[in-house]
Order: structure tokens, then sequence, then C-alpha cells
């Protein structure tokens, strides 16, 4: 064999070892993807591409399939893999594309500071609880401070309810454990916006600039010292507008926004912690009325038996605040209809106590179940008062309870009297 013959077997013993390498490869690279390809599920979708050449003799066509890999399917996969909570709202992210979809959303049976936007997710997803809990502590304590409102009014001609408590009622009872809700924040933000507010209103008067500055201040202020707190900035405003806040002076920044602010965010912790305490759900209250089982009066009398004094004790405070109220009723209506002397109101004494008692009879299965349910506080109460009773006297449950109704009725009696 000559050289140059040598040269080339050289050659192609190289080049076939690289073609087998080459070929190894790609057969193993091809099993590594289709595995991978049934792995990934709907991560990947096929693509159907035509391919056409053309030869000598004739034009030809080859449809080739090509794998694609899919980036939308793949996050989703990739979200099934994680928890429900994230899977959930990567779901939900872009609903805000459809208004259809976000009232869909809006009326789920769920309660949220906010909805998932285009490229947000949902803020504070909690039950539907919040919303019957956040409505009935602030109609209680708004009402509560109206009341006041119209006391202090008749009574010393100030005003008390201020329209900032409208925005820190919002953050005390739609939301859990606001930061702008901490006493600090409370206080400090209050205290310094009216103080500012009343400061320009004296020394400067009220303009365009100086509301704007009083304001812009506040904030500055309310950031430095950590101390953020929106209805603090209603404060502010409302003094730089309002004459009759502008007669307080200086007393504007305690009275009235630091006792109502205060008040309310002390309601707010309570309905927090009710929140987080006795949650449920549509589900609970429709598993709980399907198997609830119509009320039975002579079964519920048993149960209220059952339950001992704190039963009685419960059952007493139930009427009492019956008829207290049907009885301050009928006597208000009298009254109102111009009969101020015995002979006028006798006879409409008798029609009235007669609609006292028919309501009675018509709340008393209300009455009893609602006893039922105050019977284990009202237990602790008696027991509590007993053990302190019997540091000096002798008494048991039943003697406590018995002076209890007494001193009530003799309540009861002077209160009519009066």
């Amino acid at each position: 064999v000559t050289l140059s013959e040598r040269a080339v077997i050289m050659l192609y013993q190289q080049y076939s070892s690289s073609l087998s390498l080459a070929v190894s490869r790609v057969s193993s690279s091809s099993s590594s993807s289709s595995s991978s390809r049934r792995r990934g599920g709907d991560s990947f979708r096929t693509t159907t591409t035509t391919t056409r050449w053309r030869t000598s003799r004739r034009r030809r066509t080859k449809k080739v399939s090509v794998t694609v890999f899919d980036s939308s399917r793949q996050n989703s996969n990739i979200g099934a893999s994680t928890s429900g909570k994230d899977t959930e709202d990567d779901a939900k992210i872009g609903v805000g594309s459809s208004l259809f979809e976000r009232i869909q959303l809006a009326s789920d049976g769920y309660v949220r500071l906010a909805l998932p936007g285009n490229e947000s997710r949902e803020v504070d997803k909690r039950p539907i609880s919040d919303l019957l809990y956040g409505f009935l502590f602030a109609f209680g304590t708004l009402a509560i401070l109206g009341t006041i409102d119209a006391l202090i009014e008749v009574n010393f001609q100030k005003p008390f309810f201020i329209g900032a408590w409208g925005t820190i009622s919002v953050l005390a009872f739609g939301t859990n454990d606001a930061p702008a809700l901490r006493m600090w924040n409370v206080v400090v933000a209050t205290v310094f916006a009216s103080f500012v507010a009343i400061c320009f209103v004296k020394f400067f008067g009220t303009t365009v600039i100086t509301r704007a500055l009083a304001v812009a201040i506040s904030i500055a202020f309310m950031m430095w010292t950590g101390a953020i707190h929106p209805p603090g900035g209603a404060a502010c405003v409302i003094a730089m507008d309002m004459i009759k806040w502008q007669e307080l002076g200086f007393l504007y920044a305690l009275y009235p926004t630091v006792l109502g602010s205060a008040f309310i965010c002390a309601s707010g912790a309570v309905c927090s912690k009710v929140k987080k305490r006795w949650p449920f759900t549509i589900e609970d209250v429709k598993s709980a009325m399907m198997n609830m089982k119509r009320p039975n009066g002579k079964e519920m009398v048993q149960t209220l038996k059952s339950c001992g004094s704190g039963g009685i004790f419960a059952y007493g405070i139930m009427n009492t605040l019956w008829y207290s109220f049907g009885i301050v009723t009928a006597v208000y209506a009298i009254t109102a209809s111009g009969a101020t002397s015995l002979a006028l109101i006798k006879p409409k004494l008798l029609p009235a106590l007669a609609a006292v008692w028919a309501g009675s009879q018509a709340t008393k299965l209300f009455r009893i179940s609602s006893s039922i349910a105050l019977a284990p506080l009202c237990d602790k109460i008696l027991n509590r008062v007993n053990r302190r009773l019997n540091e000096t006297n002798s008494f048991s449950k039943s003697q406590t309870l018995f002076w209890t109704c007494i001193a009530t009725v003799l309540l009861g009696c002077a209160f009519i009297a009066a």
C-alpha cells in the first residue's frame, strides 16, 4: 500500500467514527426529548409545517411535524406543581380584561380588598363572614357616636360627629389589622394634622395655598414619624373648611378627632378578633341550613331548663329587654297621641299592654334560643359574682339570681315612675 492510499484509509476511518458518534448523540437527544414531552403533558404542542423543494424531475411536498414549546401551558403546569393558592392566584391574573369575569369573581362568596387586575393578584381574600361582622360593628359603632353627637348638640350646642370617622371606619371594619390603625398612627397623625390646620386658619386664613400646604406638611410629618393615617388628612381638610370646627380652636386637636378615632379603632380591633375567631363561608351557611331542624318549642324549653341558673338568668335578661322596650314604646305612643291625663290614658293603656303581650308571644322562640346561646356566658358571670359574695357572705346561685331579679324590677318601677 502506498503512502497516499494509507492516508485515504485513515481519513475514511476517522470520518466513519465521527459520523457514528453524531448519530448516537442525535438518537439520545431525540429519546430524551420524547420522554420530556411525555412528562410535560400539555406544555408542548405539535405544529404541522409544510416543506417544499424542487428537483429536476418534479415538485415534491413533504409534511414535517415540529414540536414547539408552549410557554403559556408550561406556566400552567408549573403552577399546578406549586401550592393551590398560588395556582388560584396565577389563574386569576388578567381577569381585569373582562368585565363579566370581574363581576362573576366579585360575587363568588368571598370578600377582598381588591380584585385581581391585569398584572396583579387579588388582595386579602377572606370568607363572607367578614362582610357580616364588618357591617354589624360599623353600624353599631357609628350609631353610638351619632347618639353621642345628638346628646352633645342638644345639651351643650357643640358639634361632635366628624366626617373623618367615615374614612377610619372603612379601615377599621373593612380590613384586618391595617397598619394605619395602630394607636401610634391614630394619635400622632390626627393630633398633628388637626394642630397644623388650626394654626394655618388662625395665622394665615383658609386659602387654596394654605389648605394644600397644611395637608402636605401633615403627610410629610406622618411619613417622617412612621404614622401614616389617612383620616388625619381628612381631619386637616375639615378643620380648614368648616367654621364650626374652627370655633373650637386648638381643642379640635383632641376633641372630637382623637376621642372618636380611638373609639373606632378599639371597636375595629374587637371586630378583627371576631372575624378571625368565628369565620364562616356561604357553604357553611348552606350546610347548616340543610341540617337545621324546625324549632320545637317543647324541646327548646327543655334545653333551656338543662342550662341551669345560667339559662334562667339569660332568659330573664331577654325578657327584661323585651318588656322594657315594649312598655317604653307603648308609653311613647300613648303620649305622642296627645293623651296626657289619666282619663285619656286609661282607654289606650289596655290595647297597648295587649300589643306588648302579643309581641312577647311572637318573639318567645327567639328569646329562648338567644337565652340558650347566652347561657354559658351568664353562668360564668353568676359564678364570678357568687365567688365575690361568698368572700363575706354565704350566697348561693339561686339567691344571687333572686336578688338580681328583685333589683331589676325595682329599677324598672323607678324608671316608669320617673
